[in-house]
């Protein structure tokens, strides 16, 4: 099981964001680009059905299933995705310390 924590306001802001693009199915992929890097980013995006890898490790949620990258995974351990209203409408944070 992955250790990363989405918070349920995350989950709903995601799986509003999801209902939106039409598509049976479709979940999201996180993954860090340049891991274990000064340079590393941790990144969430859509990920229609067939489009994850075949070693990325299902993470099934409420509404929808979020896909962890199996490269990625040892540098997400402890990370969380949230998600904050805010006088702007809201924002999405990944905040990921071991990346």
């Amino acid at each position: 099981m992955s250790a990363i924590t989405i918070t349920d306001a995350a989950q709903e802001y995601l799986a509003d964001l999801l209902s939106k693009q039409n598509t049976e199915g479709i979940g999201i992929r996180i993954f860090i680009t340049q891991p274990g890097t000064q340079y590393a980013e941790t990144c969430i995006a859509y990920c229609k059905p067939g489009e994850e890898k075949p070693d990325d490790t299902p993470l099934a949620l409420k509404d929808f299933t979020a896909w962890i990258d199996s490269v990625s995974e040892p540098f997400l351990e402890d990370a969380v995705v949230d998600y904050a209203t805010d006088r702007m409408g809201g924002q999405l944070t990944i905040k990921a310390p071991n990346a």
